[in-house]
Formats: structure tokens, sequence, C-alpha cells
């Protein structure tokens, strides 16, 4: 009786074994399986953190292009280099700056919110207009300023009207103002960066420039 009650326990024992046995290997099977697909994941999308908040200046699409170029889930990102259309803007406004200093041409100052003409710019403007007549194939941009009082609206229509005053006086002088092209930059290029009257002054002015070629 003792050995059929043993027996008996013995192959319960076993039983629940066998029973247990394949459960345990199926959720481990699932827990591996759900571990290689979280690294899969992890790998192709750069990791979580990176598919959820790229790197500033990368858009998503660009992103995504990334990806489908790169299976391996490695995203190269390239150097920012300046556009050729900077790089252009900043050799002409080199060679604006040493073509004026060459051609020796004087700027024109305005009273307070004022675009006339005075008689001190009418002589620096005739001087002016002697070297433009003695040099033909020569373009010219005049650029109208003012001083920082002022709404940037305002100003920048201030400039324009003071531009074209210097304009329509040198025409006036001889000079085609067909040479002659008018920009407004208002209160936004100071020549002097005090805050007093004598500075000012300065930065309510007329300014020609020798355009490049």
């Amino acid at each position: 009786m003792y050995t059929r009650c043993v027996t008996a326990c013995l192959m319960g024992v076993v039983g629940l074994m066998l029973f247990i046995g394949p459960a345990c290997s199926k959720k481990e099977i699932q827990a591996t399986s759900g571990s290689k697909s979280s690294e899969q994941a992890m790998a192709k999308g750069g990791g979580q953190a990176a598919s959820a908040r790229p790197e500033p200046g990368i858009s998503e699409q660009d992103l995504l292009k990334s990806r489908a170029d790169n299976p391996s889930g490695e995203i190269k990102v390239a150097k920012v280099q300046p556009s050729d259309a900077t790089g252009r803007l900043a050799e002409d406004m080199r060679r604006e700056q040493a073509a004026t200093a060459a051609a020796g041409l004087k700027d024109v100052y305005f009273a307070y919110d004022s675009w006339n003409i005075t008689e001190q710019a009418r002589q620096a403007l005739s001087a002016d207009a002697e070297w433009i007549k003695a040099n033909p194939t020569i373009l010219l941009k005049i650029e109208g300023h003012c001083d920082e009082r002022g709404t940037q609206a305002y100003n920048l229509v201030l400039g324009e009207k003071r531009a074209k005053a210097v304009r329509n006086y040198l025409a006036e002088l001889g000079v085609g103002s067909s040479r002659l092209a008018v920009v407004s930059y208002g209160k936004e290029r100071p020549f002097c960066q005090e805050h007093d009257e004598s500075c000012y002054q300065q930065n309510r002015r007329g300014h020609i420039v020798v355009r490049p070629k």
C-alpha cells in the first residue's frame, strides 16, 4: 500500500513538471522574441529618443529620407555650409566697399526728419557728379539711411526719400538716372552706434556706392 502511494506521488510530480516546462519555454521564447524585435526597432529607428525628438535642424521629412537611404539605421548629417548666394553676396559687398573707397565719393547728410538737399550736400554732390561723369561705365547705388529714432517702417520710407533726393540732384547735374539705383535701409545700418545728436547726424545720410561689374 505504501509503495503504491509513493509511486502515485512520483507520477504526479513528473506530470506537473512536464506541464510547466513547455509553458515556461513558451514564455521564454516570447520574451526573447520581444527583446529582439525591440532591439531591431531601436536599431532601425536610431533609438526611441531619436525617433521622438529629431536632432535640431533636421526636419521629419529629412529624417525619413535618411532612414530610407540608410537601411542600417545610421543617420548622416552633412555640415552646414554657406550657400553660393551668400558667398557671392559677401564678395560683392567687399568689392563695393573697395571700389567706393577708391572712388572717394562723399556722403550727403540730412537734417532731422528731412530729405532736403542742403547747400553743403550740393557741394558734395557736385564733386561726386564730376567723378561719375568721368567714369561713364560705372554703375552706382544710392543708399538712404536714418538715425535710430522712429519706427522701422517710417524710417524705411524716409530713407527712400533721401536716396531719391540724392539721385534726382545728381540727374540735374548731368548724371544719367539709369546708372543710379536706389535702396533704403532705414535705421538698420547705422554708421555710428552712439545715442546722441552728433552720432544721429552721421547716420542721417545718403551713401553713394560703386556697384561691382
